[in-house]
């Protein structure tokens, strides 16, 4: 065999094998240096065994070469575990890691509040001072009418002939929904209760309005649509244009448009779900957790975070055909936050049903800053733990990483918390106090907090 043709196979096999290969290959590489310099030698008139040199001179080249060699293996085995998210250095640039309080973030992009219009109620007549007054803001005299007269025309179809429907008028309209009101601050077990005549418990109000048939009649008969297009809507279950609020649409469309017209929200905003009860068995029924409503109907709600205000909201009808596989949360937030309505600059801030990089990305797009917790296995969430907050960290210490325009933090209370945000910078100084426990005693103690959770407590402790 060709030393030479041996050597060259050997060099190459020895980038890829293990130490033991090598090794193997070192040895020709030396033994081919060897007979190179005894040949080069007899060709010169030298003896190769008398007059062989010391070995240092050969050495240096040969420890080099290996030397490279070794340190190229490594390389690449640095490479590798860099690529499993562990901390490793490549030609002096370091990967992603998290950062502790002490090193400095940058200034996010502040972007300029321009809402559409001026912030706070609107449009309020001079002389709107009682809460009735108020209530007919959002039930002019004109709804109320419509309502009367689409109650009358169903009422009048469910009766029997034998026993004729009792026009309902405006003024029964009025007394129905003040008992209505009423029944809400007062609790009873049974609707009966609210008529009962007794010596120990007997509600005068309700009897004093209206008899308890006739509340229940109206209960049964109220109509907010008119029975020709419910007909045909009717006619169109099962398909894609069949319209599950149908016979709720005209008044649901009015209450939404006057949330909007008579307030505008300041800079913070929020979105929360709620659940309405109700009676009627209809499809449109969804339960939630930590809710004291067990089953109703699911509503989507933006409101301001100074006052509380319900700007908008929307009733969830379940997933549509026209979904984009994005999620509902990331759905309900786009559907409630137009910036051409509402406009540039509002600060968002939400729960961990909501939050996600691609949703607040996006905002972001829409010049509309956002932050909340965030669940770790959320598509986008950082997964290196290279210098990660541990858990037996002492309280009040925090780790950051900023993915271009996304801050996400970790930080120490009594658990860990996790957050994100698009208009925060990762730490500002702020403290918070908590009690620690010294010795036998616990003590009130200041302790660091980033500015993204002092914001959000905020919000949360005003709710």
């Amino acid at each position: 065999m060709d030393p030479k043709k041996s050597t060259e196979n050997g060099v190459e096999a020895s980038i890829a094998s293990n130490d033991e290969d090598l090794y193997v290959c070192d040895q020709y590489s030396v033994a081919s240096s060897v007979d190179s310099a005894a040949e080069e030698m007899l060709r010169n008139g030298l003896d190769p065994v008398l007059d062989w040199p010391s070995p240092d001179i050969y050495s240096p080249d040969e420890d080099c070469d290996l030397q490279q060699r070794k340190r190229s293996r490594r390389s690449s085995t640095c490479s590798a575990a860099g690529a499993d998210g562990r901390e490793s250095e490549n030609d002096g640039v370091s990967t992603e890691r998290w950062r502790s309080s002490d090193e400095a973030d940058v200034e996010p992009l502040q972007l300029d509040f321009t809402p559409v219009q001026e912030p706070g109620p609107k449009f309020l007549p001079s002389n709107c001072s009682s809460p009735l007054q108020f209530f007919q803001l959002f039930f002019p005299k004109k709804t109320m009418q419509s309502i009367v007269g689409h109650t009358n025309v169903y009422g009048s179809k469910c009766k029997d002939v034998g026993n004729p429907w009792l026009y309902l008028s405006l003024k029964d309209l009025k007394s129905y929904i003040g008992l209505v009101i009423y029944t809400g601050l007062l609790k009873c077990s049974l609707l009966t209760e609210y008529w009962r005549k007794s010596q120990y418990f007997s509600p005068s109000f309700p009897a004093y309005v209206m008899s308890y048939q006739k509340f229940v009649t109206i209960a049964n008969t109220l109509h907010f649509s008119d029975t020709i297009e419910d007909e045909k809507n009717y006619l169109k279950k099962g398909t894609a244009a069949y319209e599950q609020l149908g016979k709720i649409l005209p008044l649901y469309q009015l209450i939404r448009e006057a949330c909007k017209t008579h307030f505008h929200p300041f800079q913070n905003i929020t979105i929360d779900e709620r659940i309405l009860a109700a009676q009627p068995r209809t499809g449109l029924k969804q339960s939630m957790e930590d809710k004291s409503t067990d089953r109703g109907y699911k509503l989507f709600a933006l409101t301001d975070c100074t006052c509380g205000y319900t700007w908008d909201f929307f009733i969830y009808e379940g997933k549509s055909c026209a979904s984009q596989n994005v999620g509902l949360s990331y759905e309900s937030v786009m559907a409630l936050l137009d910036e051409n309505t509402l406009g540039s600059g509002y600060k968002l801030f939400v729960d961990k049903f909501y939050t996600s990089p691609t949703l607040f990305r996006d905002l972001l797009y829409k010049k509309i800053w956002a932050c909340g917790p965030i669940w770790t296995n959320r598509t986008g969430f950082p997964k290196t733990v290279v210098n990660r907050l541990s858990k037996n960290a002492p309280r009040g210490t925090m780790r950051w990483i900023r993915d271009d325009s996304l801050l996400f933090v970790e930080w120490k209370d009594s658990q860990v918390v996790q957050m994100c945000s698009t208009f925060h910078k990762a730490f500002e100084g702020d403290t918070v106090q908590r009690k620690v426990k010294c010795d036998t005693h616990r003590t009130l103690v200041e302790v660091p907090i980033p500015a993204v959770v002092l914001d959000y407590n905020r919000l949360v402790e005003f709710q």
